[in-house]
């Protein structure tokens, strides 16, 4: 959470609103973002018990849209073979192909 950044331009240090899977919906997190001023954006579980209180305001638009667009990178960078088997056992090896990876996705939109 603290390696969060955003962006261009001078560097923030917290975004305004976190969106995270169902996982993440536990009160450390929450509390953590709470004393951050961070919005978690995160969809709580269905089967979970409410509780007591005010319930946290949750935009399911902007959660699918954020969602989506993760989840379309995703697909795109997991059309590199090398990148879904894991030849590289290495982090730094994989992440420079997983950089690589990006760089070509970006210039096959700009084409």
């Amino acid at each position: 959470m603290e390696s969060i950044k955003r962006g261009e331009g001078r560097p923030r240090k917290r975004p305004k609103a976190l969106y995270a899977d169902t996982k993440y919906n536990m009160p450390l997190n929450l509390l953590y973002l709470d004393g951050k001023h961070i919005k978690p954006q995160i969809r709580s579980k269905p089967t979970k018990k409410r509780r007591p209180g005010r319930p946290r305001l949750f935009s399911k638009a902007s959660y699918d849209r954020a969602r989506s667009s993760v989840e379309r990178s995703n697909g795109w960078i997991k059309a590199f073979r090398r990148i879904i088997i894991r030849y590289d056992r290495l982090p730094p090896v994989y992440m420079g192909f997983v950089h690589l990876a990006c760089i070509i996705i970006y210039l096959r939109i700009l084409q």
